[in-house]
């Protein structure tokens, strides 16, 4: 009789790599969530060891070492799954590496979000690239913000903007339930307040108030 954990690794082990054109603009978190939401749909546990030789297995030239790349970088996966879990950074799961881990709501999202940017490598955009072994600052998420469209555009005093805007903005897609869009702005407004960045709390407070119609 097959064991259960038998049929479970022989699951793991039988991921096959995704072309790596296909995710090559793509960051580390949102590779690993996905990866993630893989293993939950085929039933297997979210354990450390199941996640790394996943992300090793689907993702080879991301989760590789650099000098040894027939073996996965188990630091940087680590680091991944503290950015994932922690509520300040992503917020996309909860659990820890000695217990296992589970995918929030946002998580879930993030999820479907990234399988479609898989199918569709052309809709990436340069700016999802993580840097190698280092998580993302509240200065980062800063930047990001005010390098973006939306916040040039309310800087010149052109209020005009649209719904879809505002989603687009947020990373988002026009069925994302409104809660989860609540939980990216409460990020942003974290980061902003950490960055001590005034301009751009006032910007994402702007978003809240003129936008209330998303956020509800």
């Amino acid at each position: 009789m097959i064991k259960r954990e038998d049929k479970v690794d022989k699951l793991v082990l039988g991921l096959r790599p995704l072309p790596p054109e296909s995710y090559k603009n793509l960051d580390l978190d949102r590779l690993a969530i996905f990866a993630m939401s893989i293993l939950e749909k085929k039933k297997i546990p979210l354990y450390w060891d199941y996640i790394s030789v996943s992300l090793f297995k689907m993702f080879p030239t991301k989760f590789s070492m650099a000098s040894f790349n027939i073996y996965p970088d188990t630091n940087r996966i680590n680091k991944s799954l503290r950015r994932l879990v922690d509520p300040r950074r992503k917020n996309w799961a909860t659990g820890s590496i000695e217990t296992g881990f589970y995918i929030t709501d946002l998580g879930k999202e993030m999820a479907m979000q990234t399988e479609n940017l898989l199918k569709t490598p052309s809709r990436q955009k340069k700016h999802v690239i993580s840097r190698r072994s280092r998580g993302r600052s509240s200065e980062q998420d800063v930047t990001e913000i005010i390098e973006s469209q939306l916040f040039q555009k309310w800087c010149g005093g052109n209020y005009e903007i649209t719904d879809y805007e505002v989603l687009a903005f947020l990373k988002a897609v026009p069925y994302t339930p409104h809660h989860l869009l609540v939980e990216y702005l409460e990020q942003l407004k974290r980061a902003a307040v950490i960055a001590k960045s005034g301009q751009t709390i006032k910007f994402l407070s702007w978003i809240e108030k003129r936008f209330a119609n998303l956020f509800k």
